[in-house]
């Protein structure tokens, strides 16, 4: 039936006052009204072989969907691997949704959160998502989970929150806003989000009134979903750091949460429980390290050499990290080698200055300096010139200073200074140092125009080399630097030599380095990237990099390697790290890459970045540098102790490794991913939108590139069923399970009415058995829970069911459009013995759906009851009062709602709708 041309199901009817009055369902949405039984119409359905097909192929997709366990794996752009395809399941086979992810690095643990939200969402379970991320992978978390899951994030940045705070502040209204309730899936950055506890010059109403506005209105804005990446950093020394002040009360406030680290115990007991506790409180309130059997329940981890594609092939290839000396020429490079040395010089005396002034910010900007002069000649010309002019305009007192120079990534940035343990010599500091800054800036620029950077010369000869090795003078490499000026010199210098050269900086948005990316993938040879490519791009397409200067973090020439060694890397990956004939940086490199490296192949540790990322204390770095430049003959002792603290971190590390739950090789099963990368979905979804422009009277073309063109109803589309045609291509719809079109589609099929008679098929063969075919929808629901099936049946004319004969002409109706052919519509059957032949298969189909929501009724209440009380124990740890109350009072009233509710509605209620029967001819 119709009513204003939406398709309604007739629930019911009634008389009143001459009256005749029905109440209806809309199926386009599910909602119900009581309208005049004489403004409803006939839908006027022409039954043809489209239409047959179309019914046919709607019923197939809502049986594919209903069997299936998860869903969001076919929503999603990408076919997940089969390690994150068992992540997904595991979480969504337990009883609480509070987990730790803990794959190694490079395992896609974005894609693995993506997938479970998703999951969560199409399930109804969540709504309001909040994701606290480091603020250098905002832009990349909320592009691939645009990208990968068409779910669209709002970035609430520091700037953002500060601008929203002082709006809604003015804000004169009865009720108080809460801007973090305007959306309902934010993205927002630690620091811009942790409490203060004081601010030099603040008085203590502004601290409350500035953390009111985040911690305050977040743990308020009722999200369903916490998702906290670096989770380790959250950790601290103590419960009382404010990062860890803000997890702990999240996590008591937001029933479901997901806490993502590679490395989440650091081999500390004390640390590693307090991360634990984020998850349950009581569960990990103990001393010590905890048992396997404690974690399992809540901690997923999944190391690389586990890692397959869908065929079961092994994900990581080989990778090979080179020292690459570059020697400087006393003949060719003497400019270069006496810049280098005096700006040495001047490095240490204003070191030296710096301290004895305890003048932290100064001896800052000469670390920067010094790492200037081992990158370019380009690079320390730069900041020089940018140190004179400010300082013959006033201080040049801070390193924010340098930010056009210094590419800085939050975890590239040069730590605070400690001075105590850092040589300083008695000789004299800087007495003029405006007069010699400007003798070196004259010798930067003579060398400028005069020689050939030897680096660049170095690595051009290089890559010219690796052309011929791999035989493809397109061959892609990347280049990485720390320096925005040694990035424009050496791209300046490879265009002059005749190579396709494009590059990324942090000065550019998200969508100018996709397209820089993009440029590289399609034409560019070569990319020159500072570090701001290292966090939020990813080039499984080029399998070679040049750490042009290397960082004085050792974490970071991981993150730069690891853009390319990546899932869906196809070649062995190579790395070439830099170096010049200095003292400086020779004498480090020695111990941060090679002892260091050599400690870990003996301790048998492959997971370099992790171990790392856990081990490297930046501070401690600095000083080494500072121990090479200003002391080299104390050099060999401070290395040796650094690499005696570290290989006990190492230990530590190793020790505590083994308490980390893995996942079994033969848990990961690779015929799951294999089943979803072949999944028929988009081919029926693709086959029932033709069926449904035939029988509406419209058209559909495909052109050479997989886009559709829909002409229906006066309304044109450009659609594809392919994800990644629809992610090249913006403007074009990608159509998916979640399209609100199919969604529509799918919900508006009717009851069929066979009292004017069924269509007539024949096979064009014509040895058909024959008899009646016909699909049904069976289900079994209630308030909370609904099942349904969709069955073929077939009853041929001697009056026997035959199963396996309607699934066969169930798969034909929908795959090929040539095996059958349309007679007639008007075949009559007696309705009555038609449905006595079927009644005990249905009633069978009926009592299978009724027993498996019975089943999951009584795991709901007993899990629901679970939840209540894990909820309320966690809340009761809420420090903030008003908010404990509040959230306690709320929960306490909605749990009772929900059990009285529950006891109301647990019957479950009987559904049958018969969708279509047709006459196969013999």
């Amino acid at each position: 039936m119709l009513y204003k041309n939406k398709i309604v199901e007739v629930v019911g009817t009634k008389e009143i006052f001459g009256q005749k009055l029905a109440w209806i369902k809309i199926l386009a949405d599910n909602t119900f009204l009581e309208v005049n039984f004489d403004e409803l119409e006939e839908e006027k359905t022409v039954q043809s072989l489209p239409f047959v097909r179309f019914i046919a192929i709607a019923a197939k997709i809502k049986e594919e969907v209903a069997k299936k366990n998860i869903l969001a794996p076919y929503e999603s752009s990408l076919i997940p691997l089969p390690h994150q395809i068992l992540v997904l399941e595991k979480v969504m086979q337990s009883s609480q949704n509070r987990f730790l992810l803990a794959d190694e690095v490079g395992m896609g643990k974005t894609i693995e959160t993506g997938l479970i939200l998703k999951e969560l969402k199409l399930r109804g379970d969540i709504k309001r998502i909040l994701i606290i991320v480091p603020k250098s992978s905002m832009l990349q978390w909320q592009s691939e989970l645009k990208d990968h899951f068409n779910e669209v994030f709002h970035i609430y940045d520091s700037e953002m929150i500060t601008s929203m705070a002082r709006t809604f502040s003015n804000i004169n209204a009865d009720h108080e806003f809460n801007f973090w309730e305007q959306h309902n899936q934010i993205i927002v950055s630690t620091d811009a989000l942790k409490p203060l506890e004081k601010r030099h010059g603040w008085s203590d109403e502004k601290v409350d009134e500035y953390n009111k506005y985040r911690m305050e209105g977040v743990l308020q804005a009722n999200f369903d979903l916490v998702v906290i990446d670096e989770a380790h950093k959250m950790g601290g020394a103590s419960q009382t750091v404010s990062r860890y002040q803000l997890a702990q009360a999240l996590c008591n406030t937001v029933n479901n949460v997901l806490l993502l680290t590679a490395t989440p115990h650091r081999g500390k007991s004390d640390h590693f429980r307090r991360i634990l506790q984020l998850l349950d409180p009581d569960a990990f309130a103990g001393e010590g390290l905890p048992n396997i059997n404690e974690l399992e329940p809540y901690v997923i981890r999944t190391e690389k050499r586990l890692a397959v594609d869908y065929e079961g092939k092994k994900l990581f290839n080989e990778r090979e990290t080179v020292r690459f000396d570059v020697f400087l020429d006393s003949a060719k490079h003497h400019k270069q080698i006496a810049l280098y040395n005096a700006v040495t010089n001047y490095v240490i005396q204003g070191f030296n200055t710096a301290k004895r002034t305890k003048n932290t910010a100064t001896g800052l900007i000469m670390i920067l300096f010094q790492r200037l002069v081992s990158s370019s000649t380009a690079a320390i010309l730069s900041a020089m010139e940018g140190r004179l002019e400010r300082l013959r305009y006033g201080d040049d007192n801070s390193i924010e200073n340098y930010a056009t120079d210094y590419d800085k990534s939050e975890d590239n940035d040069i730590e605070s200074l400690d001075f105590d343990g850092v040589y300083a010599s008695a000789g004299e500091g800087i007495v003029d140092e405006e007069s010699i800054l400007c003798d070196l800036i004259e010798q930067a620029k003579v060398c400028l125009t005069t020689e050939v950077d030897a680096k660049a010369e170095a690595l051009l000869i290089k890559y010219q080399e690796l052309q011929k090795l791999y035989d493809n003078k397109d061959l892609k490499i990347l280049i990485f630097t720390e320096f925005r000026s040694t990035q424009k010199m050496l791209s300046n210098y490879l265009k002059i030599k005749g190579y396709r050269i494009t590059t990324i900086n942090g000065g550019q948005d998200l969508d100018e380095r996709k397209a820089a990316l993009t440029d590289f993938k399609n034409n560019a040879q070569i990319l020159v990237a500072t570090d701001a490519a290292g966090e939020s791009l990813n080039m499984q397409f080029c399998n070679i990099v040049f750490n042009y200067d290397l960082p004085w973090n050792p974490m970071m020439i991981e993150q730069r390697i690891g853009r390319v060694d990546r899932i869906g890397q196809k070649l062995k990956v190579k790395a070439f790290n830099m170096l010049t004939n200095n003292s400086v940086d020779l004498r480090v490199y020695e111990v941060i890459e090679e002892k260091l490296n050599n400690i870990i192949e003996q301790l048998g540790i492959d997971k370099t970045s992790d171990v790392l990322d856990s081990a490297i204390d930046m501070k401690k770095i600095n000083k080494l540098y500072l121990q090479s430049l200003l002391d080299p003959s104390k050099f060999e002792f401070a290395g040796d102790k650094w690499l005696h603290e570290i290989k006990l971190k190492l230990k530590d590390f190793q020790s505590t490794e083994g308490i980390i739950p893995q996942v079994k090789e033969e848990d990961i099963e690779f015929k799951k991913a294999a089943e979803i990368k072949h999944s028929a979905l988009p081919k029926w979804l693709e086959n029932l939108i033709t069926q449904y422009t035939f029988i509406n009277d419209g058209s559909i073309k495909k052109d050479a590139f997989g886009v559709f063109n829909v002409k229906l109803q006066n309304q044109s589309k450009h659609i594809t069923f392919d994800a990644e045609i629809a992610i090249n291509n913006p403007g074009i719809e990608n159509i998916t399970l979640q399209n609100d079109w199919i969604k529509k589609i799918l919900n508006e099929l009717i009851e069929f009415n066979i009292s004017n008679g069924i269509p007539v098929v024949k096979t064009i063969n014509g040895n058909e058995t024959p008899g009646i075919w016909s699909v049904w929808e069976i289900s079994a629901q209630n308030y909370f829970d609904k099942k349904a099936t969709y069955q073929a049946f077939f009853l041929a004319d001697n009056g026997k069911l035959y199963s396996a004969y309607a699934n066969d002409i169930w798969n034909r109706l929908i795959s090929d459009t040539t095996e059958f052919s349309f007679i007639e519509s008007q075949y009559k059957i007696h309705e009555e013995t038609y449905m006595d032949c079927l009644k005990n298969v249905l009633l069978s189909s009926y009592q299978n759906l009724d027993a498996e929501v019975s089943e999951k009724m009584i795991m709901k209440k007993e899990n629901k009851i679970k939840s209540f009380d894990f909820q309320k124990s966690r809340i009761e740890k809420i420090g903030i009062e008003n908010i404990r109350i509040s959230k306690l009072k709320k929960l306490e009233e909605e749990h009772s709602l929900w059990l009285n509710e529950f006891k109301r509605n647990k019957k479950t209620l009987p559904g049958i709708k018969h969708l279509i029967s047709i006459r196969i001819n013999e």
